[in-house]
């Protein structure tokens, strides 16, 4: 089973693979509204929900991902900037879907909504809602952790 920790990570190495991605980050929104210094596109991930361990094998996580970036001042380019984050989400989505772990991951992209003028930076770009689904093998009593009982 992969690890929470190993998805997050999964999704920071596909912020890392693009070329046009500046800066990852994880955590809560107040977290992403405090961000100072941010060079944009940002991809940050936030952890929604689990519906825990699935009947055949399967451990889904759900996750808000933004892809934010900043226009230019002049307003002339919010559609070019709302485009291009569209197609950067796009794009991490089939990282998991395509890339080299493909078979160790399922991921299902449940729809995207445009963010305008938000946050302390007054960011442009789309949030889509992503389960990232990964076989349950390994867990078993077998690797609990425990301790040798005392001889008697």
């Amino acid at each position: 089973m992969k690890t929470f920790k190993e998805i997050v990570e999964k999704f920071e190495s596909a912020a890392y693979y693009h070329t046009a991605i500046n800066t990852f980050g994880y955590g809560s929104l107040d977290k992403l509204n405090d961000n100072q210094n941010i060079a944009y596109p940002l991809l940050y991930v936030r952890p929604i929900s689990s519906l825990g361990v699935q009947p055949y094998g399967q451990r889904s996580l759900t996750f808000e991902v933004y892809l934010l970036d900043l226009p230019k001042l002049d307003r002339t380019t919010d559609i070019q900037t709302m485009s291009d984050a569209e197609r950067m989400l796009y794009d991490v989505y089939t990282f998991f879907r395509d890339g080299a772990e493909q078979q160790t991951y399922e991921i299902e992209l449940n729809g995207i909504v445009p963010v305008q003028e938000a946050f302390q930076d007054r960011v442009f770009g789309w949030v889509g809602t992503m389960d990232v689904i990964t076989d349950s093998s390994g867990l078993t009593i077998c690797n609990i952790p425990t301790v040798d009982a005392p001889e008697v």
